[in-house]
């Protein structure tokens, strides 16, 4: 089947003139001579140099903001000239070289191991729809675990390169099984239908339908891992790696080397970069209806129209905290992790009802820690995420109009989500002080890019017959992209923000940790370095209940919009 849409071939049966005099059109005027190629290269040069064009006024808007940011705080040197970079980054040309050898060898690792563990999930979850909500919900819960509580445990229970490749693999899975599943859903209808009435099943359609179909949101799915598997490998190295350009890093900032400091972030999102412009000319290549707009096919992108009863949702409950509790205490009684380090379901209970076995402080002291550490963290995480999504639709729908401007911004956007946010800290601080807006540009950071590739995937997902119907009847490309691609974006936007509200407490904790000094992060940041552990533990489980919580409340928000939209 094809999912480039219908065309017409040309006739081979030569042209007549209009007086019938018998003699063919010139070769030109038919369609394969040199004139028709010529008229295909001339727009296609026009478009490349005035990406070009684009790219070159972008880059130059940076560079003077960059110049201006470095001037205003020369007294501080936080922010160092772009020569003074160049110079760093030559002058630790080895020492980048040999250290980011190991880093992207565990960002591979790390992207196979994520990316290869959740298409199988993806699968299981389309093509039996009850396990979907098992496995959504385990993964929820594992993604919101922050890296600072769960880092320190795995690497100390598996070995050094182990640990840090599941580090790495845990950064990359939760939205590349979101973007999965998302494009799987993708499938025309008619097209699904064709097959049903052929005979063939939920495997067959699977094959030959919703693999090619989902092809535009497994590229952007990738999209999003490839940086986010560069900067789990980078962060990884932060817990007691003795190479790689984390460990670097670290010194650097330790040592106050500003100059080297922004060498090695600048690096790594340059690497993230090249790592993205690959995946998406892998896609121009290898699936070329991936970069571009859906010509069939009436259903919005993502739409489903399956529906769990209320026993198939009190099963599924029952499933996925069976599975949690029993993966849970399999890494002490199968995997042989350590007790010390590895609480079990009964330890964290213990700590929740009787209070805290080392110290001997009642539960009501941690409860009301906790709730106000909760309250922080979820403040935070809330305005950072409202920030962050309005923000990042608002770009999607700006480069969608504009695409010239989209080849262009999009490298800055991938560098921007790479560059690691302990290396921002500290011009953060200086910016924008230590309280909420500190805060509120570091979440952002952290929850814009997925939803910008996201959200602008579900608007190059619209059907071209649906954009052409507004444009024939007169109206702008503003008019088609607020009355119908953002109608058959709203799929998009939701995946988007179940990736996001995850990633958001994320980026919250994160932020507390390195920066403000209170909420979950810090508090989670002070049970680690004191190896008070049941705290760690029990802090860290109620905050992904807390995940899986708001997770449940936006698969009730996707159900209502989309019976509004008649999607379902």
């Amino acid at each position: 089947m094809s999912t480039t849409g219908t065309s017409t071939t040309p006739s081979t049966t030569p042209l007549r003139s209009p007086a019938g005099a018998g003699s063919e059109t010139p070769p030109d005027s038919d369609g394969s001579g040199p004139l028709r190629s010529g008229t295909r290269i001339l727009p296609r040069v026009r478009r490349y140099r005035a990406a070009a064009a684009s790219g070159l006024v972008v880059l130059a808007g940076v560079l003077v903001l960059w110049l201006l940011l470095a001037t205003v705080l020369r007294s501080s040197r936080l922010v160092p000239y772009p020569w003074e970079l160049v110079s760093q980054i030559i002058g630790d040309a080895t020492l980048l070289t040999d250290n980011g050898e190991v880093t992207l060898t565990t960002a591979a690792k790390g992207l196979v191991l994520g990316v290869g563990a959740v298409i199988p999930l993806a699968v299981l979850g389309l093509l039996v729809r009850p396990a979907e909500s098992v496995i959504m919900r385990v993964a929820v819960v594992i993604h919101v675990v922050p890296t600072v509580a769960i880092a320190p445990i795995l690497v100390v229970s598996l070995s050094n390169d182990t640990g840090r490749v599941v580090i790495t693999a845990l950064q990359v899975y939760y939205p590349a099984l979101v973007g999965i599943l998302f494009g799987l859903r993708q499938a025309d209808r008619s097209a699904l239908d064709v097959v049903h009435v052929a005979g063939g099943g939920a495997w067959q359609s699977l094959l030959r339908v919703r693999i090619a179909s989902a092809a535009p949101a497994f590229v952007s799915a990738l999209q999003i891992a490839v940086p986010a598997s560069v900067l789990g490998s980078l962060i990884s190295e932060f817990f007691g790696a003795h190479r790689g350009l984390g460990v670097v890093l670290v010194n650097a900032q330790q040592s106050f080397e500003i100059n080297r400091t922004w060498a090695v972030a600048v690096v790594v999102g340059l690497v993230a970069t090249l790592g993205y412009a690959v995946v998406a000319l892998a896609g121009k290549l290898l699936v070329p209806w991936a970069a571009g707009e859906s010509t069939v096919g009436t259903a919005m992108a993502g739409a489903d129209d399956y529906r769990q009863s209320g026993h198939t949702m009190a099963v599924t409950a029952v499933i996925t905290a069976a599975v949690l509790l029993g993966g849970w205490q399999s890494l002490r009684s199968v995997f042989g992790f350590e007790a010390f380090f590895t609480k079990s379901p009964a330890d964290v209970w213990q700590m929740m009802t009787s209070g805290h076995p080392m110290t001997g402080a009642p539960a009501s002291a941690f409860w009301s820690e906790f709730g106000r550490a909760l309250g922080q963290t979820l403040v935070d995480a809330g305005i950072g995420f409202i920030v962050g999504f309005v923000v990042a639709v608002a770009a999607a729908v700006a480069l969608d109009a504009f695409p010239r401007v989209r080849t262009a911004v999009m490298p800055l956007a991938v560098i921007l989500r790479s560059v690691p946010v302990a290396a921002l800290i500290p011009l953060m601080v200086v910016l924008f002080g230590r309280g909420l807006v500190g805060v509120t540009i570091i979440v952002t950071l952290v929850t814009f890019f997925p939803t910008l590739v996201t959200v602008l995937q579900g608007l190059q997902a619209t059907p071209s017959g649906a954009v052409d119907v507004v444009k024939v009847s007169g109206g702008s490309t503003w008019q088609a992209i607020l009355r119908v691609k953002s109608v058959y974006a709203v799929p998009a936007m939701v995946t988007a923000a179940k990736v996001a509200v995850p990633g958001a407490l994320a980026g919250a904790t994160l932020a507390e940790w390195l920066s403000t000094g209170n909420g979950l992060g810090y508090m989670l940041t002070l049970a680690a370095t004191n190896a008070d552990y049941s705290l760690l533990w029990t802090a860290g489980i109620l905050l992904a209940a807390v995940a899986l919580i708001l997770s449940g409340v936006l698969g009730v928000i996707d159900r209502i919009l989309m019976r509004r939209l008649g999607a379902r």
